[in-house]
C-alpha cells in the first residue's frame, strides 16, 4: 500500500463535513426563556380547567321559582276542576242529584262499588270516623235498600257491606250520566288538543296508580296497627279483670299472695 502520510492523519473536523464520522453541528433556534411566576403550574392542553385543577360546580336550578311556579299551574287547574263540577252539577236530570243519600252515605255507596263487600272496620278507616259512626251510616242506606249485610264466608265472626242490586243500578247510573256530560265537552275540541289531552291523562292515570299502591301499603300497616292494639288493648282488659276478681277473693277470704 502505498498511503501517503496525509492520508493515513486523522480528520480534526474543522474542514468540510465528509464521510459517516465527520462532526455535525446542529443549530438550534431558542425563544427566550420566560419567567416563571409563582403558584402552580397551568395544565397544558386544558385551558377551560383553573390552574389550582378544581372543576367549577354547575350551578343549581333555582328549586324555590319552580316550585313556586309548580304551585301556581296546580291551583289554577284546581279551580278549572271546580268550574267543571260546577257545570255538571246544573244537570239536575243526574241520578245524584234526584237521590236524597247525604255525602257520608254517597261515599259508602262508591267505595262499594269499586271495593266490592267490605267490612264496616275498613270502611271506618276509609271514611276516617269510628266504628260506631259508621254502624249508624249503614243503617241507613239499608234502610233505603242500596246496601245490605252478611257473614263473611271465610270468617263468619265479620260481618260484610255489600251493594244491592239497586245501588249497582244507581252508581251505575251516576257514573254514566258523569261520563256521558264529559263526552259532549270533548266532542268539541279538535284533535290535536284530544290527542294532548290522552297524553295528559294517562299520565295522570299512571300518577294516581302510585297514589293508591301507597295508600293501599299504608291502609294495610295502619290495619295490622290496629289489630294489634286491639289485641293489646284486649289483653290488657283480661289481665286487669283478673287482678281485680284475684284481690276481691283475696279480700273477702283474707288471704293475699305473697308479693315475692
Amino acid at each position: 500500500m502505498n498511503d501517503s502520510a496525509a492520508e493515513r492523519r486523522p480528520r480534526t473536523g474543522t474542514g468540510p463535513e465528509e464521510g459517516p464520522y465527520a462532526s455535525r453541528e446542529v443549530s438550534v433556534d431558542t425563544a427566550p426563556e420566560t419567567p416563571r411566576t409563582s403558584g402552580p403550574r397551568p395544565r397544558a392542553g386544558r385551558p377551560d380547567v383553573p390552574a389550582t385543577g378544581a372543576v367549577e360546580a354547575t350551578p343549581e336550578p333555582n328549586t324555590s321559582e319552580e316550585e313556586a311556579e309548580r304551585g301556581s299551574i296546580i291551583t289554577r287547574l284546581a279551580d278549572l276542576q271546580r268550574s267543571l263540577g260546577r257545570f255538571f252539577a246544573r244537570d239536575r236530570s243526574m241520578p245524584l242529584m234526584a237521590s236524597t243519600l247525604t255525602m257520608q252515605q254517597f261515599k259508602v255507596v262508591m267505595f262499594l262499588t269499586f271495593a266490592g263487600p267490605t267490612s264496616g272496620q275498613e270502611l271506618a278507616r276509609h271514611l276516617g270516623v269510628g266504628l260506631a259512626t259508621v254502624t249508624g251510616i249503614v243503617d241507613r242506606v239499608v234502610a233505603q235498600g242500596l246496601v245490605t249485610r252478611h257473614e263473611d264466608p271465610h270468617d263468619r265472626r265479620v260481618r260484610l257491606v255489600e251493594l244491592t242490586e239497586e245501588g249497582r243500578r244507581l252508581t251505575g247510573e251516576i257514573i254514566e250520566a258523569g261520563t256521558g256530560g264529559y263526552v259532549r265537552l270533548l266532542r268539541r275540541l279538535d284533535t290535536e288538543t284530544l290527542r294532548t289531552m290522552e297524553t295528559v291523562m294517562r299520565k295522570i292515570e299512571d300518577a294516581m296508580r302510585d297514589l293508591h299502591a301507597e295508600e293501599t301499603v299504608t291502609d294495610a300497616v295502619n290495619g295490622v296497627i290496629d289489630d294489634i292494639s286491639s289485641d293489646v288493648s284486649s289483653g290488657v282488659a283480661a289481665h286487669a279483670a283478673k287482678a281485680t276478681e284475684a284481690t276481691e277473693e283475696s279480700a273477702a277470704t283474707g288471704r293475699f299472695p305473697d308479693p315475692g
